[in-house]
């Protein structure tokens, strides 16, 4: 959250970033009224996250001049003033303040106000932007980077949604390929520029496929990524993007770092892909031991894709639930040709292979996370799920 302070008191700004800096969630800009304004948000082009403003003897004009503001031009507001001074305290509500704190100001009780505030943003922001879907790989090549580009394909192209595709893969992401799209601009330049990004701005590193689906990959020319990337800028990036898109479709690494646990933490679900075999099933075990333990992540919020599913496996189907702890695994079969065919014509399954059951599993897997690809075909699901079932019984 950018957090932007204003006072007239150079001392008390220092106070302030000194106690609230070493939070990283709080990217803090200050602001020393030395001019003739009463207006605490003269001369600010883009609204901050919180205003928190420190009161000074004209607080009347100050507050005043916040309250005529239009809501839409008004950011969150905490106000710092004289303890005990109720017309300031008035004044402060009727400016919009969330909270009045008396000065000296109680560090435990600002660093509450603002996590308040953000816990405030975070369902207001949840409930009204793109729902988050993340998807990764159990143990690396079990495909879930097609599985994610296909689900966000059919998503656009059948249950219509407006999606945005992203590849988080900060240093080997080559998801756009998928789609033979080949960006002159990418997440990383993205990253670099998200002082200067606004809603509108972050289309022009948004590349567009034929089907309507916006992608946000590596360009072509990217060198390879050595900066280390923040939660708060990947949170700031899906909020962006979140706000042209009502579905995020995100591609992770198998890397549990500062970047996927914030695309976790966002996510409404999250999608394991395993194969079947001894070595992805004892690494699915601790990802998913991960998830759950470390990163807090429910159960109803994790999804369980056995991809290029064989019902001749050594690794049955039963050993699957039983390490795991699942038994509604979603299936993927296995078709290594048709496949192959897709990734090399940078082709989605949806165009090349509509009528295969590999196209009509992935339609189940995108209506089970959101999408109506299935629905809208009566009986799809239980052709599909029913067909690949039954082979466990022969």
């Amino acid at each position: 959250m950018n957090v932007l302070l204003v006072s007239r008191s150079r001392d008390t700004l220092d106070e302030l970033e000194g106690l609230l800096g070493k939070y990283d969630e709080l990217r803090l800009e200050r602001r020393l009224v030395v001019n003739g304004h009463v207006d605490p948000m003269h001369g600010v082009e883009k609204l901050p996250g919180v205003l928190v403003l420190h009161l000074s003897p004209a607080w009347q004009e100050e507050l005043a001049s916040l309250a005529r503001r239009p809501p839409a031009e008004r950011p969150p507001l905490i106000v710092l003033g004289p303890s005990g001074d109720m017309a300031a305290m008035r004044a402060a509500m009727q400016a919009g303040a969330r909270d009045f704190l008396p000065m000296p100001v109680d560090p435990g009780e600002l660093l509450a106000a603002l996590t308040r505030l953000v816990r405030d943003r975070q369902a207001t922001r949840q409930a009204a932007q793109g729902t988050v879907t993340a998807f990764m790989n159990a143990k690396g090549g079990s495909g879930a980077s097609l599985l994610a580009c296909n689900v966000a394909h059919i998503m656009t192209v059948v249950s219509g949604k407006q999606v945005a595709l992203l590849d988080f893969d900060l240093q080997f992401g080559t998801l756009p390929l998928y789609l033979d799209l080949y960006p002159k601009r990418g997440l990383l330049q993205a990253l670099a520029n998200l002082d200067d990004l606004d809603e509108v701005a972050i289309d022009a590193y948004l590349t567009a496929h034929r089907s309507g689906l916006k992608v946000l990959g590596h360009a072509a020319d990217d060198p390879l990524s050595s900066d280390e990337v923040g939660a708060n800028q990947v949170e700031r990036l899906l909020d962006l993007i979140a706000g042209r898109a009502e579905h995020l479709v995100v591609d992770l690494p198998r890397r549990i770092d500062a970047v996927s646990s914030a695309v976790i933490d966002r996510a409404s679900q999250v999608v394991v892909v395993v194969q079947q075999s001894v070595t992805t099933l004892r690494d699915a075990a601790r990802v998913l031991q991960i998830l759950r333990r470390d990163l807090a992540v429910p159960r109803e919020r994790l999804t369980l894709v056995v991809n290029r599913y064989d019902k001749n496996a050594a690794v049955t189907l039963d050993d699957i639930e039983k390490s795991l702890g699942f038994s509604d695994l979603t299936l993927v079969p296995n078709d290594f040709r048709t496949v192959s065919e897709c990734i090399d014509s940078g082709t989605p399954l949806h165009e090349s292979a509509r009528g295969a059951a590999i196209t009509r599993a992935v339609m189940a897997l995108e209506t089970r996370l959101g999408g109506s690809s299935a629905a809208a075909r009566p009986g799809l699901i239980a052709r599909t799920f029913g067909s690949l079932l039954k082979s466990r019984s022969h």
